[in-house]
């Protein structure tokens, strides 16, 4: 009966564990343009989270399915998170909306006081009207923004046995895809956050 109890345990959660990724640079489309510091926020990221199952929870409801399952969140780590947007020519929305890019930095690249204060405008929906976020960005923080050259992996049409699609989605019956890749010149924005 215990083996039972651990092995409904270990099924009725399941936990996960996730790095955090600090950078200071990034690589957008060379189709974007307005790019802007926005601000920064302090921000608690999830690295370690378990899904579990409701209790008493139906999955399928009278008009729609349920999700059943929540996930809590176990352990956290605190970043400064620096809000930049964008707008995008080629995935352009209505009008000319905004796309968002976030990067993360450690607290100790900046001063304690400065932290403190963004700290305590955390949570950010919470604080609605709040300046710190701008004040931040703009006393220890610069957006730089360069056309790049990076090589990229392409298909090598002339090289691949590519097999044709029939209309039912797949392939041409006896054919044997072999697709070979070369190296491509592209050219990206690249976007690097400098701290003052």
């Amino acid at each position: 009966m215990k083996t039972l109890a651990i092995a409904f345990g270990l099924i009725a959660s399941v936990n996960s564990f996730a790095g955090i990724i600090y950078s200071n640079t990034a690589d957008l489309s060379s189709s974007t343009i307005g790019h802007k510091l926005v601000d920064a926020e302090y921000k608690l990221i999830p690295t370690k989270t378990e899904i579990r199952q409701i209790p008493g929870c139906v999955a399928t409801g009278d008009r729609h399915p349920v999700e059943c399952q929540e996930t809590i969140v176990l352990e956290s780590h605190p970043v400064v998170a620096v809000n930049i947007s964008y707008v995008d020519h080629y995935n352009r929305q209505e009008g000319n909306q905004k796309e968002w890019l976030t990067l993360n930095f450690k607290l100790e690249d900046f001063a304690a006081e400065d932290v403190a204060a963004l700290k305590a405008g955390y949570p950010t929906w919470a604080h609605p009207f709040s300046s710190v976020g701008k004040a931040f960005a703009a006393r220890n923080l610069d957006l730089q923004v360069v056309d790049a050259e990076r090589t990229i992996q392409v298909v090598d049409v002339r090289n691949s046995k590519i097999c044709m699609i029939m209309e039912n989605g797949e392939t041409m019956p006896g054919c044997v895809e072999d697709i070979v890749y070369k190296p491509a010149q592209t050219t990206v924005k690249e976007l690097t956050v400098l701290t003052k």
